[in-house]
């Protein structure tokens, strides 16, 4: 009989204490990424609430030309002294918010867009509000009232610039993880995964080059290679190759020489066995699976992003003066909008909001149209290349 054990004194394990990590979507420095998460709430709740005050003094009317002109001198001073002690403040707790969100969310998606539209709801926010506000109560502005849009104009571009550099650093970033993703397919590649590259010679290495110009062509069937020696097209043409049919790998290994397999080919004989009788779609299937041609996809991927890295900022500098007019168009659109709609019996709103630097925001508009837009060519060129490997 089997001695039985007791097991009833034993010690029970320990709980594990759980372990807080900071990684996921910040730097991946867990200590880092903790304090950082802390300290983005408080900071952007105190950013918020000076802010708010701003806003409150500006929409109120308290800092209005109306309210102001009525206060002693000595009054006005410590009124402008508040306001630029409080922007001061908001500046310092803008730029706290700013780091600890840019390092609890660095790998984040996305974040440079989120800035962007946060130092354009900072820029034209404020003057949008004013312009409906001010109107509707029959107050003009003083010189508390531009203090404080222009404080909310300057504080856009401590926003702005970090959102543009991090788009930027995205832009990279996805550039990084194609180049990444090529390496991850060819080592999965289902024919040729263990193939060495060949050493380098001017005959080989040709960039976006027929399969026989690539790295990964092995001398010992290149020379007799029925491909190579017809010279045509590469194998993704003919949907065959020396990685996927083994009848290409015997043609190149039993032939002597390579005039004797073209006259044995011209009289019809097969050195290879029995050809494979595949789909075109499977045919296609196993081209995307091989090393060489996804070697070829790398290649294309690196010169097509040349070509977007080039062609996206040509294109917008060469069509500016079109896109500064549409630039105009709405936000003149918008100005005549605001005054048809408004309540105030004189819809004139602030005049120095109506002259805003046009030329300046065109600048901004068509930087970011352009971001955007070469973000999403390097999608669709990563998507063709490496997802549908066109």
């Amino acid at each position: 009989m089997p001695e039985r054990i007791d097991l009833t004194e034993a010690p029970l394990p320990a709980a594990r204490r759980p372990v807080r990590k900071g990684g996921g979507k910040g730097t991946g420095t867990p200590k880092l990424d903790d304090f950082a998460r802390r300290v983005l709430g408080p900071a952007a709740v105190v950013s918020i609430l000076l802010a708010s005050y701003l806003l409150w003094g500006l929409l109120s009317g308290a800092w209005s030309h109306q309210v102001m002109g009525q206060l002693p001198a000595a009054r006005r001073t410590l009124q402008l002294d508040n306001i630029a002690f409080v922007f001061h403040l908001l500046q310092l707790s803008s730029l706290l918010t700013l780091a600890a969100l840019l390092t609890a969310c660095a790998q984040v998606e996305g974040i440079g867009y989120w800035l962007l539209g946060a130092a354009a709801l900072f820029y034209a926010g404020p003057s949008f509000l004013a312009n409906q506000i001010y109107p509707l109560r029959g107050i003009t502005a003083s010189s508390a009232s531009t203090s404080v849009l222009a404080d909310f104009q300057l504080l856009a571009w401590l926003f702005a610039l970090p959102g543009a550099v991090w788009t930027i650093v995205e832009l990279v970033r996805r550039v990084a993880a194609a180049a990444d993703l090529a390496a991850i397919q060819r080592t999965n590649a289902k024919y040729g995964a263990g193939t060495k590259t060949q050493p380098k010679s001017k005959q080989r290495q040709v960039f976006l080059g027929r399969c026989w110009e690539g790295p990964y062509c092995r001398d010992h069937i290149r020379a007799k290679c029925p491909i190579h020696i017809k010279r045509r097209g590469p194998c993704w043409w003919y949907k065959e190759g020396c990685m996927c049919e083994e009848r290409i790998v015997l043609q190149a290994m039993i032939a002597p020489d390579w005039k004797d397999q073209m006259a044995r080919a011209h009289q019809g004989q097969d050195l290879g066995g029995p050809r494979k009788h595949l789909s075109p779609e499977a045919k296609r299937e196993r081209c995307r699976n091989c090393i060489i041609y996804n070697e070829h996809q790398r290649q294309k991927h690196k010169a097509l992003t040349a070509v977007a890295l080039v062609g996206v900022p040509a294109l917008l500098v060469w069509q500016f003066p079109v896109l500064n007019a549409v630039v105009n168009k709405i936000l003149l659109g918008l100005d005549d909008l605001t005054r048809r709609f408004s309540f105030g019996a004189d819809p004139s709103g602030i005049p120095a909001l109506h002259n805003s630097a046009y030329a300046l925001i065109a600048w901004v508009f068509v930087f970011a149209v352009g971001v955007v837009l070469l973000s999403q060519v390097m999608r669709v060129i990563e998507f063709a290349c490496f997802k549908l490997k066109i």
